[in-house]
């Protein structure tokens, strides 16, 4: 006896599907319903170390390489609009030495990254767009506070990273560049101290600390004092 149609066209169709979905990598469901394909090779590389005549090149050097340019893209217009707006002669001064020396920092960064072969931005981040835009928003000491505050909070977060990078990379020629980063990051946090802007809301969270003593008094000392002895020598 025959099967109804609809039955047969059903049995076919699905058959149709898993020979498909055979054919088709498991991903995650997209928001309507259908499959995405992974990204497991991209990530995969991008988690990789390669081999380099300065030694292996791991994720957090290239990723340390990739952020100094970011860095510079938004960093270096911020630093020489201040030198032409801000209100106080220090900002002026301050920032747009920043900018002088990102410009620097900047062409080591280039430099560096055609030797290890990584590709780097070209653009701002939104995020970074949005402070930029933020920035040039503020007129007076509320320019100079927004520009001092983005670019401390900045300076603050990636500054750890190079430390990281500087002690425990295999490649020496990072390791050479995380030492210059370091010079320059900590002088611009200098610079931008000095501004007589900053202030705790503007700084990092501070890392987190295991085995800590508990927190003493203040002002006094709990170690004994030295004995007291005659100035002829005698007790």
């Amino acid at each position: 006896m025959r099967e109804p149609r609809p039955v047969i066209a059903a049995a076919c169709g699905l058959a149709a599907a898993l020979l498909l979905g055979a054919c088709t990598p498991i991903g995650r469901q997209a928001a309507d319903g259908g499959a995405v394909a992974p990204q497991a090779n991209a990530q995969n590389a991008g988690q990789s170390t390669v081999d380099t005549p300065w030694g292996p090149l791991g994720p957090a050097d290239r990723d340390l390489v990739v952020r100094v340019r970011q860095a510079g893209l938004w960093e270096i217009p911020v630093g020489r609009e201040a030198e032409r707006r801000a209100a106080r002669a220090a900002t002026r001064r301050n920032l747009g030495e920043i900018a002088r020396q990102h410009a620097r920092l900047d062409e080591l960064d280039r430099a560096i990254a055609a030797k290890l072969n990584v590709p780097l931005p070209n653009q701002p981040t939104p995020d970074q767009q949005s402070w930029m835009s933020e920035i040039t928003g503020k007129s007076g000491n509320d320019y100079d506070r927004t520009a001092v505050a983005r670019l401390r909070m900045a300076h603050g977060q990636i500054y750890p990273a190079i430390a990281a990078v500087r002690g425990s990379t295999r490649n020496t020629l990072v390791r050479s560049f995380s030492e210059q980063c370091e010079t320059f990051v900590r002088t611009h946090m200098r610079l931008l101290e000095g501004t007589g802007f900053v202030t705790g809301d503007m700084l990092p969270d501070p890392p987190q600390a295991t085995g800590a003593p508990p927190p003493g008094d203040p002002g006094h000392s709990h170690s004994p004092a030295p004995a007291a002895t005659s100035l002829l020598g005698g007790r």
